[in-house]
């Protein structure tokens, strides 16, 4: 596959984004109590109560 280069623009972005300090934090508890909740726990009482 041949390597193309990318717009000057578009690498600046990602070289911006790949720096650790941009990557964002981890999730907190709130923010996994909310996951868990929406992602597993409501689709499962949707289920039973769709019986």
């Amino acid at each position: 596959m041949a390597q193309e280069k990318l717009h000057p623009e578009l690498e600046r972005r990602l070289r911006l984004l790949e720096e650790p300090q941009n990557q964002g934090q981890d999730y907190d508890g709130l923010a996994w109590l909310a996951l868990i909740g929406l992602g597993i726990v409501l689709p499962v009482i949707a289920l039973l109560i769709g019986r």
